[in-house]
């Protein structure tokens, strides 16, 4: 008798079959879920009732209010709450303005124009010469505190020696 059946009607057959009993299945135990799912998902954002709902009490705040059980925690002493623009490690308060104003461009300006030497292997004239542009778009760094360091920072990094003479009116 299963002789007389093809495979493609016994694929048929196993495909109605479980298809019928996957729908029972679904419409005895999934009908409300079914329901929800055919119209889409209901439109109201309502929770679902719970049977303990009626005995717990709402609370009085707002969930984004709520500070813990306990309450706010007491920052330790000697501690504040600060914005980033407030943080700074030095003790000076110019120390922020040297930090990002003329000294590190000035230095910048050192570091390439000894660049520029060390590969055109170039001389005392051409480093003065070079100076005189660094002097003439940084004129107030002669009256800085740190001239001193800027001037060290020369003598060390100069491929030939410099007086304190050349060194103290490089920037006159």
């Amino acid at each position: 008798m299963l002789a007389q059946f093809t495979w493609q009607e016994f694929w048929l057959a196993v495909l109605l079959l479980t298809s019928l009993w996957y729908s029972g299945i679904i419409l005895c135990y999934y009908r409300k879920e079914l329901n929800l799912f055919l119209s889409k998902g209901s439109n109201s954002k309502e929770p679902l009732p719970h049977r303990w709902s009626d005995r717990v009490e709402e609370p009085n705040q707002k969930p984004e209010e709520h500070d813990g059980l306990l309450g706010i925690s007491k920052p330790a002493e000697g501690t504040s709450t600060v914005s980033m623009g407030q943080i700074s490690f030095g003790q000076d308060e110019n120390a922020k303005s040297e930090q990002l104003g003329l000294i590190p461009d000035v230095l910048q300006e050192l570091k390439e124009i000894f660049s520029i030497m060390e590969k055109e292997d170039g001389n005392k004239q051409d480093f003065f010469n070079m100076m005189e542009m660094v002097r003439a778009k940084y004129g107030q760094i002669g009256s800085n505190p740190r001239i001193v360091q800027i001037n060290q920072f020369i003598a060390e990094h100069a491929p030939f020696h410099l007086s304190k003479e050349e060194l103290e009116n490089l920037w006159d």
